[in-house]
């Protein structure tokens, strides 16, 4: 690469090594994150919103006797939506208001993953309860995210020397680090326009007619290097 092209790019203006390194780790899911709305309709808003916050404080009395700290509970939002004759209908043609719709919605983090299915059943015989997701997690997430990036320098460092080992070059110090790839490089000498991120964390819950059977959580990170290098002697 021309001098001129490194220097317009922020890239090193002598000889480098780019590499990325990868890392992922996989535990089975410890904690659980409920998400769910409780909604009332009614055709009296003001009825409908007594119904949603008597069922909210049942709902918090719940929780609070299967000891969910209150820490680990949002139930921070309420929403109210007119209901017309037809739904289905364009904005200007839905008809007069014949009701209400209220809703709050909750997000609630279990920490006892053998406890939750029994909590899910009693949040739905309460009624008005909408679940959107189930969530596997983990409680510890934050520390495999430090460990599987310290897990990718050291996968990329492997990767370099490997590298420069079967072309006589050497490393002799870091230029850059960073979680994403350097899109400097990517655009100016490989041509791409992709974005990339890191630290991603997939949470992926299976449903069961007979028991909720929740996924592996992979933690994965890769992060990208330049070395600087020059011959080996």
């Amino acid at each position: 690469m021309p001098v001129s092209l490194c220097a317009e790019a922020g890239l090193p203006n002598q000889p480098y090594v780019y590499v990325e390194g990868k890392s992922e780790v996989e535990r089975m899911a410890d904690m659980v994150t409920l998400r769910f709305d409780l909604v009332a309709r009614n055709a009296d808003q003001s009825k409908a919103n007594q119904e949603v916050q008597a069922k909210a404080g049942k709902i918090l009395a719940l929780l609070n006797d299967r000891k969910i700290a209150h820490g680990d509970v949002i139930a921070e939002d309420l929403k109210s939506e007119p209901q017309y004759e037809d739904e289905e209908s364009s904005s200007n043609r839905r008809g007069k208001v014949i009701g209400y719709s209220v809703t709050r919605s909750f997000e609630v983090k279990v920490r006892d993953v053998a406890t939750f299915p029994k909590l899910v059943d009693e949040l739905l015989a309460l009624g008005g309860v909408e679940f959107s997701a189930i969530d596997g997690g983990l409680a510890n997430e934050k520390e495999m995210q430090d460990d599987v990036f310290a897990k990718a320098l050291i996968d990329a460092r492997t990767r370099a020397e490997k590298t420069l080992a079967l072309t006589g070059m050497k490393i002799d110090s870091l230029f850059a680090v960073s979680p994403v790839r350097f899109l400097e490089i990517r655009q100016k000498v490989l041509g791409g326009h992709d974005a990339y991120g890191s630290a991603t964390t997939e949470r992926v819950v299976v449903p069961d007619p007979m028991q909720y059977r929740l996924a592996p959580v992979a933690v994965t990170q890769s992060v990208h290097l330049i070395f600087l290098i020059s011959p080996a002697k």
